[in-house]
């Protein structure tokens, strides 16, 4: 009777003191609270890739505050993504990759520049031909898919096998392997839209 009187008056206290039990959100992390997301996201597919790649960071919603998931994504802009999600993107790297001049088409996109140079170092992403990245150009889907596979080295080096040439060759891997996930891709060569991309990269990214 006394241990029961005495828990009876702990739970009051605990009330009375204003104290709120935390229940962890059973998620890939705890849900940030103080961040705001895109309302053109919420209740979709696209919310639970869009919200882990803004809360590390890695992607923003558009000046208006919306994601436009149905919107198509420039190659330079995919670089920048590409760059922080592969943790390529350290401070003191990117004031260092500013300077070098890899590519001769980069003007008017310095915000990309050592982006655009930290994924072209490290092979994730190639040029057009020569010196030119063409960073306005809209990445297909093609490009997308190949810049997945070779975040691992290894799965690279098995599609390059896949096919005699690219993208053969990594569309076949990434097929074989479901890579795809939900997305339906009719058209391989076709610009890649936003909420796609989210959807790709958070289904084959570590999340470590």
């Amino acid at each position: 009777m006394r241990k029961r009187s005495l828990y009876i008056m702990l739970i009051l206290a605990v009330l009375l003191c204003g104290i709120t039990p935390s229940f962890a959100i059973d998620n890939l992390e705890e849900w940030d609270s103080l961040q705001t997301y895109p309302q053109d996201v919420m209740g979709t597919k696209y919310l639970i890739p869009v919200k882990y790649f803004m809360d590390k960071k890695i992607i923003t919603g558009d000046t208006d505050g919306l994601f436009y998931p149905d919107k198509g994504i420039s190659r330079a802009e995919f670089a920048t993504i590409m760059a922080k999600a592969t943790n390529n993107a350290d401070l003191v790297e990117i004031e260092a990759l500013k300077k070098y001049d890899i590519f001769s088409d980069l003007n008017g996109y310095g915000w990309a520049k050592p982006y655009i140079n930290s994924v072209s170092r490290s092979g994730l992403m190639k040029g057009k031909g020569g010196d030119i990245f063409a960073p306005g150009d809209s990445v297909t889907y093609a490009e997308i898919m190949t810049v997945i596979i070779r975040m691992s080295k290894s799965s690279a080096s098995a599609a390059e096998g896949f096919a005699p040439k690219w993208p053969d060759n990594y569309i076949l891997y990434a097929q074989t392997y479901n890579l795809t996930s939900d997305v339906e891709i009719k058209d391989w060569n076709a610009p890649a839209k936003k909420g796609d991309v989210v959807i790709l990269l958070y289904r084959n990214i570590s999340k470590n």
